[in-house]
C-alpha cells in the first residue's frame, strides 16, 4: 500500500515537472498550440486579427473581439499570478527530501484547480471570438487552413 502510495506520488511529481501542460499550451506564441486549436475548430485571435481584411472583419466584429480579449486578459492576469505563487510553493514542498504526501496533495490540488480556470477561460474566449465570425468567414478560414495543409505535404 505505502509502495502504491510513493508511486502515485512520484506520479504527480512527473507530470508537474512534465512538459507545460495543455492549458499552457493555448499560449498564442506557441504554433503547437495553434495547430491544437484549429484541430478544434476554434481560431486564435491572433489568427483573426492578422487576417482581418482578407476575412472582411467588420469595425463591430473587430471591436467585440477587442472586447473579448481585454476582458479575458483582465480575467487570467490573477489567474497567472496566483498560478505562479501556488506553483512555486508546490515545487518547494515537493524539493524536500522527504515529502510529506498529505501537506503537498492539496498543494497540487490548488495547482490543476487554477490550471482548470485558466483553461476553462481560454476556451470561453475561442468560443466567443468563433461565435463572432459569420458562416462564410468561417468557411474561409476553414478554406484557407486545408489549402495550407495541401502546400505543406
Amino acid at each position: 500500500m505505502i509502495k502504491q502510495y510513493i508511486l502515485s506520488i512520484l506520479a504527480v511529481v512527473v507530470v508537474l515537472l512534465a512538459p507545460p501542460s495543455f492549458a499552457q499550451n493555448l499560449d498564442p506564441a506557441n504554433p503547437r498550440a495553434d495547430r491544437q486549436i484549429l484541430a478544434m475548430g476554434l481560431y486564435p485571435p491572433d489568427l483573426i486579427m492578422r487576417h482581418q481584411q482578407t476575412l472582411g472583419i467588420t469595425d463591430v466584429q473587430r471591436k467585440a473581439m477587442l472586447r473579448l480579449v481585454k476582458e479575458f486578459q483582465n480575467e487570467v492576469a490573477e489567474l497567472q499570478w496566483e498560478l505562479q505563487n501556488k506553483q512555486q510553493i508546490m515545487r518547494q514542498s515537493l524539493g524536500q527530501t522527504r515529502v510529506d504526501a498529505k501537506a503537498v496533495l492539496p498543494e497540487v490540488e490548488a495547482v490543476l484547480a487554477l490550471e482548470s480556470q485558466f483553461k476553462l477561460a481560454h476556451f470561453k474566449l475561442l468560443i466567443a471570438i468563433k461565435n463572432e465570425l459569420t458562416e462564410e468567414q468561417v468557411k474561409l478560414i476553414r478554406q484557407r487552413l486545408r489549402e495550407a495543409r495541401a502546400a505543406r505535404r
